[in-house]
């Protein structure tokens, strides 16, 4: 590696801040409003569910903590089963792992790196209560049969659309029509509420009003109406709200199903929030303009080639991953060292196929699973630094490293 020059990776933070994202801030700072509940965070909600054209937006901490509230709000129990897609990321399944709820592992497309809707049917049984897709990279998965097949056997879809904000299939936003889609806006997204944030979307009011609750601490559960307001020699004061007691002095509870815990964002991430949201197309825009680039140097290099991208759908650029195919002879790995080594560009590689992670190998997953997403994992992903604060030299300096990295090694062959 050439020590004298700057090596070009990932940026550490995915979007573009300026005078707007920190006047905002200082406005919710010196108004005195509450800082986790103040009127940005609703309006915020408000406008995101509007850019999606969804029902229900509701804030939370992160797409984890959304993720969370999916298995919550249907109430999935060890005897559940899910199907998720192999190549999801660890936060996609770990409330799935943490409830022991059976997980099938369904396979890929090898071009799309999304979910294969043909790899899906075969893995349902009685016993599967719903299907987590994750739109890969944002390019968007291929909805229509995944809804279908969710219909007929009255299932749940579950859009892990963390990398999606603002990604479209077949003209309508990611959350559009969605039974539940988790975003997430930590640092890495097109979209940062200040390092940490997501929202839950949701076309159902009953998984909208108890997200909204779980994010507060509120359990849910079968509880009864108490026909006197004492607790034994102990009056219910006229106005019990400086005792915080909750429902304790008018219900009895039965038996309790969920309970939530604190999963709320800030004010000033909301306000940060707002101002990133009227940006979004912009930031998707120079991403995309990025991705042309490297497109076009792509289609001009035997031997790789483009992620495959649903005619009518509009891809975010989250990531921008691509391939290597197999039958040029050439090392994956080799290829992504040459890149570094000779040309200072670091990539990374994502995501391990979730089937053999080591806490699902010890529930029973094992190598042969998924062999698609084994092959294309290990033989043949790639991905490029893609960020709006990307330069016009770092991008040249990758395209031209593709030419001559696929030139060399084919060389050495």
């Amino acid at each position: 590696m050439n020590e004298n020059k700057k090596i070009i990776e990932e940026y550490p933070v995915g979007t573009l801040f300026d005078e707007e994202e920190i006047e905002a801030v200082r406005r919710v700072l010196q108004s005195g409003v509450a800082l986790t509940r103040g009127p940005d965070v609703e309006l915020f909600e408000k406008e995101f569910a509007s850019y999606c054209n969804a029902k229900h937006a509701v804030t939370v901490s992160s797409c984890g903590a959304a993720l969370r509230f999916a298995t919550q709000v249907l109430h999935l129990q060890p005897k559940d089963e899910v199907i998720c897609q192999a190549n999801s990321f660890w936060v996609t399944i770990v409330h799935l792992l943490e409830r022991n709820v059976t997980i099938k592992c369904a396979d890929i497309d090898p071009d799309s790196l999304n979910i294969d809707p043909e790899k899906i049917e075969s893995l349902i049984t009685p016993r599967t209560k719903a299907i987590y897709v994750v739109h890969h990279g944002g390019n968007p998965a291929d909805m229509d049969p995944i809804r279908e097949i969710a219909r007929h056997h009255n299932l749940t879809v579950v859009e892990d659309a963390a990398h999606a904000i603002g990604g479209e299939y077949k003209g309508k936003k990611i959350g559009h029509d969605s039974d539940i889609a988790c975003f997430s806006f930590s640092a890495l997204k097109n979209l940062c509420t200040l390092g940490e944030g997501g929202m839950f979307v949701t076309n159902n009011d009953n998984y909208a009003e108890m997200a909204q609750g779980l994010r507060t601490n509120y359990p849910y559960g079968k509880r009864l109406k108490r026909t006197t307001s004492d607790l034994g020699t102990y009056p219910k004061p006229k106005s019990p709200a400086f005792m915080h007691a909750g429902d304790a002095w008018d219900y009895d509870w039965i038996e309790v199903e969920e309970i939530g815990s604190t999963y709320r964002m800030s004010t000033p991430q909301a306000a940060v929030g707002r101002v990133q949201l009227k940006k979004l197309d912009k930031f998707i825009g120079m991403r995309n303009q990025i991705a042309q680039r490297y497109n076009d140097a792509i289609d001009d290099i035997l031997g790789l080639r483009k992620v495959k991208i649903i005619p009518g759908c509009k891809h975010p650029w989250h990531l921008f991953s691509f391939f290597l195919n197999h039958e040029t002879g050439i090392d994956r790995n080799e290829f992504v060292r040459h890149m570094e080594n000779e040309h200072n560009i670091r990539l990374v590689i994502r995501f391990w196929p979730i089937h053999l992670g080591g806490i699902m190998r010890m529930r029973g997953h094992n190598i042969g699973e998924c062999p698609i997403c084994e092959h294309v994992w290990f033989k043949e992903q790639l991905a490029l630094p893609i960020s709006p604060q990307m330069e016009n030299w770092e991008i040249e300096t990758i395209t031209n490293g593709l030419h001559e990295t696929m030139k060399k090694l084919k060389k050495k062959k």
